[in-house]
């Protein structure tokens, strides 16, 4: 007779289900660890089904999602206790990677000493940011997820390839003015003020006092033009101002500016009074000053930035900065490779796109002055004939773009190609191989797990944040504005606007 032995997680789980005893929450963690580590995402509702279909148990929602708690707490830690343990993580990031920036601070609320905010800017970050990259940096925040509610903000920049470069991040409670000054000195404090520095954000007014306060005057602070044209769509609309605004803020030169907004003024008058007052900052191409050679007018780096930690936004603060400085260190090691396979000159991607835009050069005629100067005439991309001067010597272009991009304009390749001159030599440094190796030769050195970090005696125990809960669960997915993919356009029924309900 041949006798069939049960493993025993399935003999556990037939007693326990032939003798009515549900399962304890002891018995769900044990059997959800490896699980959740595997599907971070999975709720307690996913979990109970798991456990139901593989031990064939009935198995109550609380007693879920209690285990998957206890689960969690013993792949994360304690909730309490992870706050200490970034002053452990500070002392190993020290010790591993010195000259890296950690600024923890601290608040008295009563007899506690609670965690207020941070600021990591790693020092192969810094350095790469100063040494290879163009002086531009996008400054955003987004909110965090789960049971720690705060808001994690970033500095990202761009290196020659037009990759996201990663430079600092932080973590505070609100986006308040005092958060945001002291967020803007600590950047201050790491990349101090290269020369030509670009800040670009978008409308919030407390980033407008504090980069003012925090950096000198000479700071070019750029506002998002998305962030701008869903707010001006609120107030104004009309096809004139819709097929006006975005033209005028792509215009290289103040005539083509000039020239849009007198169309929007023509409309609204006071259209161009309430951009004067609510965005004053520099949002259109023809005030860019032209030392950073980027002409972005988006602030889509820190929008990439928030994509790619889109997933790590619901742990707990001490894994969120490692997952991120992980991150950080992962895609500079990819990279440094990258630059190792390229020859050096120019980034083959940057010849490549204006290689292609030489194929679609419709030149009309070419007057010379000199060697370096002429009058080139082509047919722009609205199929209107424009004549422009080229300046090779000091490779400037009376259209602005070559001055604002680093990167020779339509015009200047249309005289370089029929002068027989060499396209790279007239392309700005930061698009180098060289300085693109520079901004990746840092290495962030791997680090181990938090049981073999430094343990810190601060003298006291750092206690949980004082933080304000709304009703219901914490939302996992940002509200989306109405002018973003994947949205439903919200129509209101008394003026039949976009953006609102009739009773808002």
């Amino acid at each position: 007779m041949q006798i069939t032995v049960l493993p025993f997680e399935h003999k556990c789980a037939s007693t326990k289900l032939r003798e009515g005893k549900m399962a304890t929450q002891g018995w769900v963690a044990d059997r959800l660890g490896d699980w959740l580590k595997n599907n971070p995402k999975k709720g307690a509702k996913d979990a109970r089904g798991k456990l139901q279909e593989q031990y064939e148990i009935k198995l109550k929602y609380s007693k879920a999602w209690s285990g998957m708690k206890l689960a969690l707490e013993q792949i994360h830690g304690k909730y309490e206790e992870n706050f200490q343990l970034l002053f452990n993580w500070k002392a190993e990031i020290e010790r591993k990677c010195p000259g890296s920036i950690v600024e923890i601070e601290l608040e008295k609320l009563g007899n506690k000493m609670c965690f207020k905010r941070l600021f990591v800017a790693l020092k192969p970050c810094i350095d790469g940011f100063l040494q290879g990259c163009r002086p531009y940096v996008g400054v955003d925040s987004t909110k965090l997820t789960r049971k720690y509610t705060r808001q994690l903000a970033s500095t990202t920049s761009v290196d020659g390839h037009n990759w996201l470069f990663y430079v600092s991040y932080a973590i505070f409670d609100l986006e308040t003015d005092d958060n945001w000054l002291w967020f803007m000195k600590q950047l201050n404090r790491a990349i101090g003020c290269p020369k030509g520095l670009v800040i670009s954000t978008d409308a919030c007014k407390g980033l407008e006092k504090a980069i003012s306060a925090a950096f000198s005057d000479h700071v070019e602070h750029r506002e998002c033009i998305r962030h701008l044209y869903a707010n001006f769509l609120k107030k104004y609309h009309g096809s004139v101002i819709i097929e006006h605004l975005y033209p005028a803020a792509r215009s290289y030169t103040e005539e083509g500016f000039k020239y849009h907004m007198q169309q929007i003024y023509a409309v609204k008058p006071d259209a161009i009074e309430f951009l004067e007052q609510h965005h004053s900052r520099i949002w259109y191409r023809c005030g860019f000053g032209e030392s950073s050679k980027c002409d972005y007018l988006t602030n889509n780096v820190s929008e990439s930035f928030n994509a790619q930690i889109r997933n790590l936004k619901g742990l707990l603060p001490h894994e969120l900065v490692d997952s991120i400085r992980e991150l950080i260190m992962e895609k500079m090691a990819i990279r440094r490779d990258v630059g190792k396979k390229m020859d050096d000159g120019i980034i083959p991607g940057v010849m490549k796109q204006l290689n292609d835009a030489t194929s679609l050069l419709k030149v009309v005629k070419i007057a010379r002055s000199d060697d370096g100067f002429a009058e080139v005439t082509l047919v722009d991309t609205d199929n209107k004939t424009r004549r422009h001067i080229v300046d090779l010597d000091n490779q400037k272009c009376s259209c602005r773009a070559w001055q604002i991009t680093g990167k020779p304009c339509r015009h200047a390749l249309a005289w370089i190609c029929s002068s027989g001159g060499r396209i790279q030599d007239f392309v700005s440094p930061y698009y180098s191989v060289q300085m693109f190796r520079t901004a990746y030769a840092g290495r962030v050195p791997p680090m181990t797990d938090r049981t073999q970090w430094p343990v810190v005696d601060l003298g006291f125990k750092v206690h949980v944040p004082k933080q304000k809960r709304g009703a219901g669960r914490p939302r996992v997915q940002r509200i989306r504005g109405f002018l973003e993919p994947g949205r439903k356009r919200v129509k209101c029924k008394r003026c039949k606007r976009f953006g609102h309900f009739e009773k808002t």
